[in-house]
């Protein structure tokens, strides 16, 4: 059972005395536009195809992917870079991929404070016959001398870069293809679908010991991929866009390179190094933060939705269809009153500061029959029905101090019943508000759970059916009154991650059911964005994963996440808050006013913010890049406010934005437009 980790505040780095920020403009002479790639043509974000059909997540997903990546970079100057390869001196380096897989270097002259960009090589260009979308390409910098190279297909490549004078150089010396396990997984995609495009989240590479103890370099990677999976029976629901239920799966992958086996040209035969695939995890959302962590032990997954081992059984639920106002309602093509014992026993819904639980019970029965008893922790619920020995059993609630998901207010909870439809309904108030549930009742406890069962407007439309087809039906049985969820869908489709409720789990890098180990508990955070990558060394660790930041009131607040080797999840207190060795959520500072700012840029792509805490940037897709700076150690009543002007009149659309050097910031424009450097240092 994953222990519970809270996201707690430093109130010591608020600041009460702030006003507002004062309007600035970078000076001219501080921005320079620089041609990218082969004869200036740019970087060009490949175009789907008209009867491409993806999912609202999917859409989202490659709207928000960054083109342009960054490189083994040590931001502070002074620093320098402490890579094993002993090139202290290198100058930051980020990397695109353009339309015909050309592989992009962008360098930044630190000395002269130029970019310059390099066509280092072409990945080979994938091909695929059938009707497949394929993911974006991507490039992870594994250390100063490798990157790992994602074609966006099945194919990942193994880079490695030299630095020849002034100027990288780039070879590819090994390769590895991923194919799913379908054997882990219970859902099952059709076997027709060998080939399935993936997508590359995060890569790291870690040194390891064989049976000789000579070093070798293992190289950890996550994917991740689509599977759709019916869920309707029969036609489409009137309250959804599509039919299908979209899965996302994310796999962590491992290769080993050994260094003898690098040679100066590859063969693609003898370098396809074979692929182990640690274990998969399934969820109905694409994770909008990941990160391995630098002890090898394990990883961090930011979203708004719960990841299961896809080795764990899914729940025997059975597709469902109901319209409101049809003449019939129909479960996978059977009269309702011949509904079988599947059924679940309750549906539920929830707001920000409250969960909806609605059980179907005989019509007729009246409040002496209901015994229900909220507490912080838990609820208790018997019903119990006068039953004849020759009347058909009816299922009844017979919770007896079942744990919920989180703590609620029982003194602001409650229960109604109607007695003419049999519909008891539980209204319980949540203790943390806008923490949102995964599940009715505790995890670990409840191992078959129900799913949420649709939004609180259509789960009205649904009550309201229920009560016009139970009046309808005067000879129905209790089955006769169930209530009919559509499982699994894709919850909230409608709402982009940004101002959702954001859950973080650490899952340890190793095979079997017992690998989501630690979970946040939701304390009103929502999810604003994540710094930009740095590989500064910190202490032991070679690099740090990127901080985070949340959404508190008004402010952006700044988290570091930490995790201590070896750590096991410790005995979960009463209030469910565990040793937090695992993963612990440290507030470093905050931006002021910056969850307000960012809520009315309507056009925004990103907001990311520098690792050590001096700015954040809300990044537009056509327009504008906005930076909100932060005085370190300063309570300030003013900070300052630069806005940039990226298009310069043009129409622009812009693809990516990273950090090449200590405040100096790279934005890449669709095409020809290139790429324009922003020298933000306050000197």
């Amino acid at each position: 059972m994953a222990v519970r980790v809270p996201i707690r505040q430093d109130r010591s780095l608020f600041n009460a005395k702030f006003e507002g920020y004062k309007l600035s403009f970078l000076e001219e002479s501080r921005q320079h536009f620089v041609s990218v790639g082969q004869s200036g043509q740019g970087v060009t974000v490949p175009k789907l195809s008209s009867t491409t059909k993806l999912s609202y997540r999917e859409v989202q997903h490659r709207v928000r992917h960054n083109h342009l990546h960054p490189g083994w970079n040590t931001l502070k100057e002074a620093n320098g870079d402490s890579s094993a390869s002993g090139n202290a001196h290198r100058d930051g380096v980020l990397f695109a991929i353009d339309e015909d897989y050309m592989l992009i270097a962008l360098q930044y002259d630190k000395s002269a404070k130029r970019l310059r960009s390099k066509t280092l090589l072409q990945i080979p260009v994938p091909v695929t016959t059938l009707n497949f979308h394929l993911e974006f390409p991507l490039v992870k910098p594994l250390s100063a001398d490798y990157l790992l190279v994602s074609d966006g297909a099945t194919s990942f490549y193994l880079v490695r870069l030299t630095l020849t004078g002034i100027e990288f150089e780039a070879c590819i010396v090994a390769t590895t293809d991923f194919k799913p396990d379908t054997s882990l997984h219970s859902l099952q995609a059709p076997q027709e679908e060998s080939f399935v495009p993936c997508g590359l989240l995060d890569a790291k590479a870690f040194t390891v010991k064989d049976s000789e103890n000579e070093d070798h370099l293992e190289i950890k990677f996550l994917v991740h991929y689509t599977l759709k999976e019916t869920f309707y029976s029969s036609e489409p629901s009137p309250h959804r866009k599509s039919d299908k239920k979209t899965l996302f799966i994310v796999s962590l992958c491992s290769i080993l390179w050994k260094n003898t086996q690098e040679s100066s040209s590859m063969d693609m035969d003898e370098a396809l190094l074979p692929l182990d695939i640690v274990h998969s995890i399934r969820g109905t959302e694409l994770p909008f933060y990941c990160a391995l962590d630098p002890s090898n032990e394990g990883y961090v997954l930011g979203s708004n939705t719960s990841y299961k081992p896809t080795q764990d059984p899914v729940p025997n639920q059975t597709t469902r269809y109901m319209e409101p106002g049809s003449s019939a309602m129909e479960v996978d093509g059977t009269s309702i009153d011949a509904a079988g014992p599947s059924e679940p026993p309750y549906i539920w819904t929830q707001t920000d500061s409250d969960v909806t639980i609605c059980f179907a019970l005989p019509k007729g029965t009246t409040k002496h029959a209901v015994q229900c008893k909220f507490s912080r922790q838990g609820l208790q619920l018997q019903v119990n029905l006068n039953q004849t020995a020759s009347e058909t059993p009816v299922r009844t609630p017979q919770l007896d101090n079942m744990p919920l998901f989180d703590l609620i207010q029982p003194d602001d909870s409650f229960w109604t019943l109607e007695a003419s439809t049999g519909v008891l309904t539980l209204s319980i108030e949540k203790q943390h508000s806008k923490t949102r549930w995964t599940q009715v009742f505790a995890e670990g406890v409840d191992t078959d759970p129900v799913e949420e069962t649709l939004d609180p407007s259509v789960f009205a439309e649904y009550k309201a059916s229920l009560e016009k087809y139970t009046t309808d039906q005067a000879n129905a049985g209790p089955q006769g009154s169930s209530l009919l969820p559509a499982i699994a869908q894709d919850a909230q489709e409608d709402i982009d991650e940004e101002g959702e409720e954001i859950k973080f789990s650490w899952v340890q890098s190793t095979s079997g059911s017992d690998i989501i180990r630690a979970t946040t508990i939701g304390t009103g955070h929502d999810w604003i964005g994540q710094s930009f990558s740095t590989f500064e060394p910190q202490g032991d660790s070679p690099y740090r994963i990127p901080t985070v930041c949340l959404k508190h009131d008004v402010d952006g607040l700044v988290y570091s996440i930490q995790h201590t080797p070896g750590a096991v999840p410790g005995p979960v207190s009463s209030v469910q808050q565990a040793n937090e060795g695992v993963m612990k959520f440290v507030h470093t500072g905050t931006f002021d006013a910056l969850a307000f700012v960012q809520a009315s840029k309507r056009e925004k792509r990103w907001v990311m913010h520098d690792p050590y805490g001096r700015f954040s940037a809300i990044v537009e897709a056509s327009r504008n890049v906005y930076i909100y700076w932060h005085t370190h150690g300063e309570k300030l009543k003013q900070e300052r406010q630069t806005v940039i002007d990226v298009s310069k009149g043009q129409a622009v659309d812009i693809i990516g934005c990273q950090l090449i050097a200590d405040g100096v910031l790279v934005v890449l424009m669709d095409g020809r437009h290139g790429a324009l450097v922003l020298e933000l240092n306050q000197s």
